[in-house]
């Protein structure tokens, strides 16, 4: 009872440090690292902590499952109440404007109905879309190569050449399969023994299994879907069913993408910052939005940050959980916790970095601390707008 009052007193006091921060008898820069004080670097850990055993052996409560099957369906329903992003396109009326589609390989989720440019920061790009993913399909373009569709966290154009179209009974065994398979892996190829073709599907994939047979899509010539069974093959990078929501999977899966590149809203065959931790949290279950600053306003734990770093950093450690996210309008980190100084960590999809020479591209899934500089030179967690997580630690 004492230690948990203590603990209430804590968080009280330091969000009441976050309000008054900003006062001249505060100098939170007095609670950095040394190094945070330093000329700027790149922010990569690359040391004994770049290993995903360092954090689980040291977080042996970390293999408590978070979420029964019922607790989490209830909890992706409620993020779908909470933004417009987020479908169960199961779910969706049934209307005679719409048609019914598989994606047959990954492809490029596009704002207006064009091919990628080629470059490493499309502004048309939207996100990648693995196969096997259901899609709601509309209006085509113009010239016929594009249609509209919806899947279940976005909506854009997405060339006819990348799914096929299918009659809604074989479309709802993509759409609400009662038994699945889940890619665990970053990056995961499967070859389709019969069109003998190979086809990357990214962590968080789900292919439906039907008696203990995967189901493979692919494309007829006319576009339409052909689907046939495959024997499937558990192991370390792809599992039966969702892993369990547990805090050192959240550390496992995230630890999977280090050092690949950034992709920017999944080119490159990657991932960028929003769709890491979506891939991360879909291995466990767990529908969350596409783009990052939605991420930080649907979780249920969440709170606005104020105040100076050091405030923000020492909340971090005493309220929040593995796994929490934290946000702003344009990017993402997961947190992991804290190394054996105590010091706060996060994977992350980063594109570049800012130091007294100016900017340098990254551009890979790197472990960092929070503290290094942001673009107005001050440590990064100043500019995060939202920690979130799926589960209360303490009071916040």
């Amino acid at each position: 009872m004492h230690r948990f009052v203590l603990r209430i007193c804590v968080v009280l006091l330091l969000m009441f440090a976050m309000v008054a921060s900003s006062s001249r008898e505060f100098d939170g820069d007095l609670w950095l690292p040394a190094a945070s004080r330093a000329a700027a670097a790149s922010p990569e850990v690359t040391d004994e902590r770049a290993d995903a055993a360092y954090w689980t052996e040291r977080n042996p409560d970390g293999e408590r499952v978070l979420f029964s099957a019922e607790e989490l369906a209830a909890f992706n329903a409620a993020m779908r109440a909470e933004t417009e992003t987020l479908k169960d396109l199961a779910s969706e009326p049934v209307t005679a404007d719409v048609r019914y589609g598989v994606a047959t390989r990954r492809g490029n989720l596009r704002t207006e109905p064009v091919p990628p440019d080629g470059s490493h920061y499309d502004e048309l790009q939207a996100t990648a879309v693995d196969p096997c993913e259901p899609l709601l399909v509309y209006e085509d373009s113009d010239d016929g190569k594009f249609s509209h569709v919806v899947m279940r966290n976005y909506e854009g154009w997405l060339s006819k050449r990348e799914f096929a179209l299918t009659d809604r009974a074989t479309w709802m065994q993509f759409a609400a399969p009662k038994d699945f398979a889940v890619v665990t892996a970053d990056r995961w190829w499967l070859h389709d023994e019969v069109m003998n073709q190979d086809a990357l599907y990214q962590m968080g994939a789900k292919i439906p299994i039907v008696k203990s047979m995967l189901l493979v899509p692919s494309r007829a010539k006319g576009g339409t879907l052909i689907v046939h069974e495959q024997s499937a093959v558990f192991d370390d990078d792809l599992h039966h069913g969702f892993l369990p929501c547990t805090e050192n999977n959240f550390v496992r899966q995230g630890f999977r993408f280090l050092g690949d590149v950034y992709g920017w809203g999944g080119l490159d065959d990657s991932v960028d910052c929003s769709a890491f931790t979506s891939d991360v949290y879909r291995t466990m279950g767990i529908e969350i939005p596409r783009d990052a600053d939605v991420q930080g306003e649907v979780l249920p734990y969440r709170i606005r940050l104020h105040g100076r770093a050091a405030a923000r950093l020492a909340l971090l450690r005493m309220a929040f959980p593995v796994g929490t996210l934290m946000t702003n309008d344009t990017h993402v980190m997961m947190y992991i916790g804290c190394d054996t100084d105590g010091t706060p960590m996060a994977l992350q999809a980063m594109s570049s970095y800012i130091d007294d020479d100016g900017k340098h591209y990254l551009r890979r899934v790197v472990l960092t601390t929070l503290d290094y500089p942001n673009a107005k030179g001050k440590p990064y967690i100043d500019g995060v707008k939202y920690l979130s997580a799926i589960e209360r630690t303490y009071i916040f």
